[in-house]
Protein backbone atom coordinates (compact mmCIF):
# COMPACT_ATOMS: atom_id res chain seq x y z
CA UNK A 1 0.00 0.00 0.00
CA UNK A 2 1.44 3.59 -0.97
CA UNK A 3 2.41 5.40 1.86
CA UNK A 4 1.17 9.08 1.61
CA UNK A 5 3.03 12.00 3.08
CA UNK A 6 0.57 13.61 6.17
CA UNK A 7 1.92 17.14 7.20
CA UNK A 8 1.84 17.32 10.45
CA UNK A 9 -0.25 20.07 12.23
CA UNK A 10 1.94 22.99 13.71
CA UNK A 11 1.38 22.83 17.48
CA UNK A 12 0.40 26.56 18.52
CA UNK A 13 0.61 27.99 21.83
CA UNK A 14 0.73 31.09 23.67
CA UNK A 15 4.25 31.05 24.52
CA UNK A 16 5.11 31.61 21.45
CA UNK A 17 4.13 35.00 22.21
CA UNK A 18 5.40 37.06 25.38
CA UNK A 19 2.92 37.14 28.05
CA UNK A 20 3.46 40.84 28.25
CA UNK A 21 2.52 41.41 24.55
CA UNK A 22 -0.86 39.60 24.89
CA UNK A 23 -1.55 41.63 28.14
CA UNK A 24 -1.33 44.88 26.22
CA UNK A 25 -3.40 43.85 23.25
CA UNK A 26 -6.35 41.95 25.48
CA UNK A 27 -9.40 43.72 24.02
CA UNK A 28 -7.36 44.95 20.72
CA UNK A 29 -9.32 44.94 17.72
CA UNK A 30 -13.57 45.34 19.08
CA UNK A 31 -13.01 48.72 20.54
CA UNK A 32 -15.98 49.77 18.33
CA UNK A 33 -18.42 47.00 19.54
CA UNK A 34 -20.97 48.01 22.69
CA UNK A 35 -23.48 46.41 23.99
CA UNK A 36 -26.02 46.65 20.75
CA UNK A 37 -23.39 44.44 18.68
CA UNK A 38 -23.83 41.41 21.11
CA UNK A 39 -26.48 38.59 21.43
CA UNK A 40 -27.80 38.51 25.03
CA UNK A 41 -28.57 34.62 25.18
CA UNK A 42 -32.83 34.00 26.38
CA UNK A 43 -32.86 31.33 28.58
CA UNK A 44 -36.57 29.45 28.20
CA UNK A 45 -38.13 25.82 29.23
CA UNK A 46 -38.51 23.64 26.30
CA UNK A 47 -41.67 22.05 25.77
CA UNK A 48 -43.09 19.37 23.75
CA UNK A 49 -43.37 21.58 20.55
CA UNK A 50 -40.29 22.72 20.50
CA UNK A 51 -38.29 22.85 17.52
CA UNK A 52 -34.96 21.83 19.88
CA UNK A 53 -36.68 18.30 21.29
CA UNK A 54 -37.69 17.57 17.33
CA UNK A 55 -35.11 15.17 15.92
CA UNK A 56 -36.27 16.69 12.30
CA UNK A 57 -36.24 20.02 12.65
CA UNK A 58 -33.05 21.93 12.30
CA UNK A 59 -32.92 23.44 15.09
CA UNK A 60 -32.78 20.28 16.87
CA UNK A 61 -30.09 19.94 20.26
CA UNK A 62 -28.99 16.61 20.63
CA UNK A 63 -30.22 15.34 23.86
CA UNK A 64 -32.79 17.44 24.54
CA UNK A 65 -35.54 17.17 26.02
CA UNK A 66 -39.33 19.02 27.13
CA UNK A 67 -38.63 20.50 30.42
CA UNK A 68 -34.94 20.96 29.57
CA UNK A 69 -33.52 24.60 30.58
CA UNK A 70 -32.28 26.28 26.70
CA UNK A 71 -29.67 28.95 26.38
CA UNK A 72 -30.04 30.40 22.53
CA UNK A 73 -26.78 31.42 22.18
CA UNK A 74 -24.70 28.41 23.80
CA UNK A 75 -27.56 26.36 22.08
CA UNK A 76 -27.41 24.28 25.26
CA UNK A 77 -29.90 22.02 27.59
CA UNK A 78 -30.10 21.76 31.40
CA UNK A 79 -31.92 19.14 32.70
CA UNK A 80 -34.71 20.98 34.33
CA UNK A 81 -34.65 18.79 37.88
CA UNK A 82 -30.86 19.82 38.15
CA UNK A 83 -31.98 23.43 37.25
CA UNK A 84 -29.84 26.54 36.90
CA UNK A 85 -28.34 28.96 39.62
CA UNK A 86 -28.93 32.45 38.62
CA UNK A 87 -28.46 36.31 39.96
CA UNK A 88 -31.08 38.47 39.20
CA UNK A 89 -29.93 42.05 38.08
CA UNK A 90 -32.88 44.25 36.83
CA UNK A 91 -36.45 43.48 36.54
CA UNK A 92 -39.01 45.23 33.90
CA UNK A 93 -42.92 44.18 33.03
CA UNK A 94 -43.21 44.17 29.09
CA UNK A 95 -45.68 44.34 26.96
CA UNK A 96 -44.71 42.54 23.75
CA UNK A 97 -46.61 42.22 20.46
CA UNK A 98 -46.85 39.22 18.58
CA UNK A 99 -48.00 37.67 15.22
CA UNK A 100 -50.25 34.84 15.57
CA UNK A 101 -48.77 31.21 14.53
CA UNK A 102 -51.45 31.03 11.97
CA UNK A 103 -49.90 33.86 10.19
CA UNK A 104 -46.10 32.43 10.85
CA UNK A 105 -45.82 33.83 14.25
CA UNK A 106 -42.78 35.86 14.90
CA UNK A 107 -41.38 38.91 17.20
CA UNK A 108 -43.41 42.50 15.87
CA UNK A 109 -42.94 45.34 18.44
CA UNK A 110 -41.43 45.54 22.25
CA UNK A 111 -44.02 48.35 23.96
CA UNK A 112 -41.81 48.39 26.55
CA UNK A 113 -43.54 49.53 30.00
CA UNK A 114 -46.10 51.39 29.03
CA UNK A 115 -49.47 49.19 29.38
CA UNK A 116 -51.68 51.68 27.79
CA UNK A 117 -51.04 49.82 24.63
CA UNK A 118 -53.80 47.34 25.74
CA UNK A 119 -56.62 49.88 25.82
CA UNK A 120 -56.82 49.48 22.00
CA UNK A 121 -56.64 45.78 22.33
CA UNK A 122 -60.02 43.77 22.21
CA UNK A 123 -59.44 40.50 25.03
CA UNK A 124 -60.70 37.31 23.20
CA UNK A 125 -63.60 35.86 26.00
CA UNK A 126 -61.80 32.21 25.96
CA UNK A 127 -58.44 33.12 25.78
CA UNK A 128 -58.10 36.40 27.65
CA UNK A 129 -55.88 37.20 25.04
CA UNK A 130 -55.30 41.04 23.99
CA UNK A 131 -55.71 41.56 20.52
CA UNK A 132 -54.79 44.17 18.24
CA UNK A 133 -56.35 45.45 15.39
CA UNK A 134 -54.20 43.20 13.19
CA UNK A 135 -54.82 40.15 14.72
CA UNK A 136 -51.27 40.36 16.90
CA UNK A 137 -51.28 39.36 20.54
CA UNK A 138 -50.16 42.03 23.47
CA UNK A 139 -48.18 39.30 25.64
CA UNK A 140 -47.79 41.11 29.20
CA UNK A 141 -44.00 39.92 30.05
CA UNK A 142 -42.11 39.52 33.40
CA UNK A 143 -38.71 39.94 32.27
CA UNK A 144 -35.48 39.09 34.28
CA UNK A 145 -31.89 40.34 33.31
CA UNK A 146 -29.89 38.05 34.89
CA UNK A 147 -26.14 36.46 35.59
CA UNK A 148 -26.26 32.51 35.17
CA UNK A 149 -23.92 31.40 37.48
CA UNK A 150 -22.07 27.56 36.72
CA UNK A 151 -20.47 25.42 38.99
CA UNK A 152 -17.18 26.92 38.68
CA UNK A 153 -18.61 30.06 39.79
CA UNK A 154 -18.47 31.58 35.66
CA UNK A 155 -20.56 34.00 35.36
CA UNK A 156 -22.49 34.99 32.36
CA UNK A 157 -25.35 37.61 31.19
CA UNK A 158 -28.77 36.38 30.00
CA UNK A 159 -32.42 37.59 29.91
CA UNK A 160 -35.33 35.33 31.41
CA UNK A 161 -39.06 35.76 30.66
CA UNK A 162 -42.46 34.69 32.38
CA UNK A 163 -45.79 34.93 30.52
CA UNK A 164 -49.10 33.67 30.49
CA UNK A 165 -49.22 30.64 33.46
CA UNK A 166 -45.76 31.79 34.75
CA UNK A 167 -46.58 35.44 35.43
CA UNK A 168 -47.82 34.23 38.70
CA UNK A 169 -44.22 32.61 39.38
CA UNK A 170 -42.57 36.22 38.71
CA UNK A 171 -44.51 37.77 41.12
CA UNK A 172 -44.09 35.19 43.90
CA UNK A 173 -40.57 35.63 43.10
CA UNK A 174 -40.57 39.20 43.39
CA UNK A 175 -41.70 39.29 46.14
CA UNK A 176 -39.40 36.75 47.75
CA UNK A 177 -36.53 39.58 46.53
CA UNK A 178 -38.78 42.52 47.84
CA UNK A 179 -39.18 41.32 51.49
CA UNK A 180 -35.47 39.96 51.44
CA UNK A 181 -33.48 42.43 54.34
CA UNK A 182 -30.24 42.92 55.33
CA UNK A 183 -28.68 44.05 58.97
CA UNK A 184 -26.09 46.26 58.41
CA UNK A 185 -23.04 46.56 60.91
CA UNK A 186 -24.27 49.33 62.53
CA UNK A 187 -28.07 47.79 63.33
CA UNK A 188 -29.65 49.45 59.98
CA UNK A 189 -31.95 47.05 58.06
CA UNK A 190 -32.05 47.41 54.63
CA UNK A 191 -33.39 46.13 51.52
CA UNK A 192 -30.60 45.09 48.90
CA UNK A 193 -30.33 45.27 45.36
CA UNK A 194 -31.74 42.43 43.12
CA UNK A 195 -28.23 40.69 42.61
CA UNK A 196 -27.62 40.74 46.71
CA UNK A 197 -29.34 37.45 46.34
CA UNK A 198 -28.79 34.09 44.47
CA UNK A 199 -31.53 32.26 43.02
CA UNK A 200 -32.10 28.29 41.72
CA UNK A 201 -34.36 27.77 39.02
CA UNK A 202 -35.87 24.61 38.08
CA UNK A 203 -38.71 23.09 35.88
CA UNK A 204 -41.32 21.44 37.05
CA UNK A 205 -44.59 19.63 35.17
CA UNK A 206 -48.11 21.96 35.09
CA UNK A 207 -51.27 21.25 33.39
CA UNK A 208 -54.89 22.39 33.54
CA UNK A 209 -58.20 21.25 31.50
CA UNK A 210 -56.44 22.83 28.57
CA UNK A 211 -52.79 20.82 28.41
CA UNK A 212 -49.64 20.56 30.18
CA UNK A 213 -46.80 22.15 29.78
CA UNK A 214 -43.33 22.61 31.94
CA UNK A 215 -43.49 25.59 34.53
CA UNK A 216 -40.75 27.64 36.63
CA UNK A 217 -40.18 26.85 40.10
CA UNK A 218 -37.91 29.34 42.23
CA UNK A 219 -35.99 28.87 45.03
CA UNK A 220 -33.63 31.16 46.77
CA UNK A 221 -29.95 29.54 47.78
CA UNK A 222 -29.70 28.51 50.98
CA UNK A 223 -27.82 30.56 53.58
CA UNK A 224 -28.25 33.14 56.52
CA UNK A 225 -29.26 35.78 53.93
CA UNK A 226 -30.04 33.81 51.17
CA UNK A 227 -27.06 36.30 49.81
CA UNK A 228 -24.04 35.72 47.03
CA UNK A 229 -22.34 37.10 49.40
CA UNK A 230 -22.39 34.03 51.59
CA UNK A 231 -23.00 31.31 49.35
CA UNK A 232 -20.63 31.81 46.50
CA UNK A 233 -16.79 32.21 46.73
CA UNK A 234 -17.08 34.17 43.71
CA UNK A 235 -19.47 36.50 45.18
CA UNK A 236 -18.07 39.78 45.58
CA UNK A 237 -17.13 39.57 42.10
CA UNK A 238 -20.14 38.73 40.50
CA UNK A 239 -22.21 41.11 43.02
CA UNK A 240 -19.53 44.25 41.73
CA UNK A 241 -20.35 42.62 37.56
CA UNK A 242 -23.96 42.89 38.33
CA UNK A 243 -23.68 46.14 39.44
CA UNK A 244 -21.80 47.30 36.55
CA UNK A 245 -24.30 45.49 34.56
CA UNK A 246 -26.99 47.07 35.53
CA UNK A 247 -25.59 50.43 34.51
CA UNK A 248 -25.51 49.25 31.12
CA UNK A 249 -29.19 48.11 30.34
CA UNK A 250 -31.51 49.90 28.72
CA UNK A 251 -34.54 49.12 29.52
Amino acid sequence: MASKNVAKKKETSVALVDESILLQDQGSGAEGMDSQDFMIPRISILQQMSPQVNKRDGQYVEGAEAGDIFNTVTRTATQGDKGITVVPIKYRRAYIEWKPRSSGGGFVRDHGTEGSVLDNCEQDPETFRHVTGDGNEIVTTAEYFIFTVNDSGVYEPALLSMTGSQLKKARRWNSMMNQLKVTLADGNIISPALFYSGYQLTTVPEENDKGTWFGWEVEMLHGDNGGILENMDNGSDIYMAARSFKDQIQT
